[in-house]
């Protein structure tokens, strides 16, 4: 990833904080690190990026707000150059059976799950055009891929980013734009530790083939290989590192 300029939304904690160090690590030439509120999160995030060897920049981001993603993107490419790399992270979830769903549940997950991965790659295309080049990673989730019963609006808004995905590398393959998606399945972050350590967790894991959650690791290792120059053939597709999953409740 030598001289790459990347960009991670919702990289404050969790996934996005992974896989922006991992980025750094892996020869990055600069994350810009993006929060919404969690401030202190995105500079703890920032350290260790520049702790890895590559140039971090700080940015509030609105991932709804096409102002807010034009001001990010505009700091960044001031900086830097150019932005090589998106990664679409930033999302929400809120658990809830069909029937107890509000419709501001439901507009609240898709804004920020599926509108702002829209807004913020249709807002990137013209820079990666520029440079005919570019990767757009997509996080999804494996409930997007099997219809989670307890997160109807979150799975619906992941099945969405995985079709977006879909047409967006249909968009990019004549300006060697490559548009992917990764789909975790249970992943053991600070947002995710307390819950699968509890009774229902464990169910949870039970269902996997390794019977063990996968770590922020396995998903960061998935987002450098498709950032990476280490391929150059796959867009449009869907990896899913989820531990054999066989969600049968």
């Amino acid at each position: 990833m030598k001289d790459k300029v990347c960009v991670v939304t919702g990289s404050s904690r969790g996934l996005g904080e992974g896989i922006a160090v991992a980025f750094a690590v892996a020869g990055a030439k600069a994350v810009t690190v993006t929060y919404a509120s969690d401030q202190a999160g995105a500079e703890s995030t920032a350290a260790d990026v520049e702790k890895a060897g590559a140039t971090a920049l700080l940015q509030k981001l609105e991932v709804t707000d096409r102002s807010s993603i034009q001001a990010c993107y505009a700091a960044t490419v001031e900086a830097f150059g150019s932005i090589d790399v998106l990664v679409n992270n930033a999302g929400i979830n809120k658990q809830g059976f069909m029937p107890d769903v509000t419709e501001a549940d439901w507009d609240e997950i898709m804004d920020v799950n599926l509108k702002g991965p829209f807004l913020c790659s249709q807002q990137v295309f013209p820079i990666m055009e520029k440079h005919h080049s570019g990767r757009i990673i997509n996080i999804a989730s494996v409930s997007g891929l099997y219809g989670g019963p307890k997160t109807i609006h979150y799975a619906v808004s992941k099945a969405g980013l995985i079709t977006m995905t879909q047409v967006f590398a249909r968009y990019g393959a004549e300006h060697n734009i490559h548009v992917n998606a990764i789909a975790p399945g249970i992943i053991e972050t600070d947002l995710t530790r307390d819950e699968l350590r509890s009774g229902g967790g464990g169910v949870v894991v039970e269902m996997t083939l390794l019977k063990r959650p996968g770590q922020v690791a396995d998903v960061s290792s998935a987002a450098v290989f498709l950032a990476s120059d280490s391929q150059n053939y796959m867009t449009g597709q869907t990896i899913s590192p989820n531990g054999g999953s066989y969600f049968t409740k």
